[in-house]
Formats: structure tokens, C-alpha cells, sequence
């Protein structure tokens, strides 16, 4: 399987590929997913909107081997989970007037929800591209009508997620070379897609700075 869509890059090696992390662009696929749950007057728990984006997530690295949030992917024992975007779900953003907290509400419980934002729609999310919409379509369209404990058990399924791992009772890092080796890039179109990753991470850390 070729990653037909990576630039490839001699990348700089000095890098944190927690660089990739975009909390805006987190906030808006857990507003995606949140939106489309409204529509069939439907709740969502954290476990539930947790999984969706991390298939989310790990379908966009099959597509088009790059991520749409660039989150650090961890095994734990629910299932493999965005790290810093379980975070965000738990205690919400770090900074006042954070970019997850403007959109995203303090659950309520187990339930996640909108932080108000009365008729807001799938065409405001405009940090997405269309690419990320198509993948966040195609998530929503197989596992929407999933329960949480349903996905739990799907991301349990080595048929579904080979990368996940039971970390007993702890958590485990996911290595993005694991992922894509699971998603059947050869050695070659992996080591291309991790210099193209590498650099982008190294480009956001330049531009934060």
C-alpha cells in the first residue's frame, strides 16, 4: 500500500512530534462527531467519543499517512486512546479561553456535549479540510450507531486494531511505525511517511516558537 499522498522530506531529527498536536483541530472533530449525535438526538459518552476520533485518526493515517489531529496514539486498558485529547475530555484545556473549552463543554458525568453553540453545523468546523471531513463522514457512517461498550470491544479485536495492546491496567505508547506497519505500508513507504511527519512536526515547533 503506497503512501501516494506524503511529501517526502529530508527531515530534521530534532523534533516532538507532540508539535503535531492541534487542540483546535481536536475540538472540531469532537464537535463533528457531537453535531451528527444531535441529529439523532443521540448522547455520547466519553468512552464513545473517544473511540470515534481515535478511528478517526487511524483511518486518516490509512488513507493518506498523516493524521488529522497529530495526537500521540497509547494503549490502555479501555482500548487505544489520543492521549492529550483524553486529557482535554478529562480537565479540559490548559489555558484560559482555551481553544477545546470554547467549544467543547465540561462533561457531565460520562456524557460529553457542545459548550452551547445553538446551531452550529458540520460547515463551521472550518479548520477541517475536505479530506478530514470525508474521513470523519465514513467513521461516523460504520461506527455512529455503535454503543461505547460495542467500539470498546471492536478497538479490543487484534481483526480491527492490531496495534493495541493490553497494557494491565497501565498504558502503553502506540509507535506510529506500529500503526502503519498494521495498516500494511511496506518498510519503505513508512520510513517516507515518518521523514514527511517529522518535518511537519519540526515546522509547527518553529512556528510556535
Amino acid at each position: 500500500m503506497p503512501c501516494t499522498n506524503v511529501v517526502y522530506h529530508n527531515a530534521p531529527m530534532n523534533f516532538k512530534m507532540s508539535s503535531l498536536f492541534s487542540e483546535r483541530r481536536a475540538a472540531q472533530v469532537a464537535a463533528y462527531f457531537l453535531i451528527r449525535a444531535a441529529q439523532r438526538h443521540a448522547n455520547i459518552t466519553l468512552l464513545k467519543l473517544m473511540k470515534l476520533m481515535y478511528l478517526a485518526e487511524r483511518l486518516s493515517y490509512e488513507r493518506f499517512c498523516a493524521p488529522i489531529i497529530g495526537d500521540s496514539l497509547v494503549s490502555m486498558p479501555n482500548g487505544p486512546v489520543l492521549s492529550r485529547t483524553l486529557d482535554l475530555m478529562n480537565f479540559g484545556s490548559s489555558k484560559d479561553n482555551g481553544e477545546w473549552d470554547s467549544l467543547i463543554a465540561e462533561r457531565a458525568g460520562r456524557d460529553m456535549s457542545l459548550n452551547g453553540h445553538d446551531g452550529l453545523t458540520v460547515d463551521d468546523l472550518r479548520e477541517l479540510s475536505e479530506a478530514d471531513l470525508e474521513v470523519l463522514d465514513s467513521t461516523w457512517e460504520k461506527f455512529g450507531g455503535f454503543s461505547a461498550l460495542r467500539l470498546r470491544e471492536y478497538t479490543h479485536d487484534p481483526d480491527n486494531c492490531p496495534e493495541w495492546q493490553d497494557p494491565d491496567g497501565s498504558s502503553v505508547p502506540i509507535r506510529l511505525e506500529t500503526l502503519l506497519e498494521k495498516l500494511g505500508y511496506t518498510q519503505e513507504d513508512i520510513g517516507k511517511a515518518i521523514a514527511s511527519i517529522r518535518k511537519q512536526a519540526w515546522v509547527n515547533s518553529k512556528l510556535a516558537s
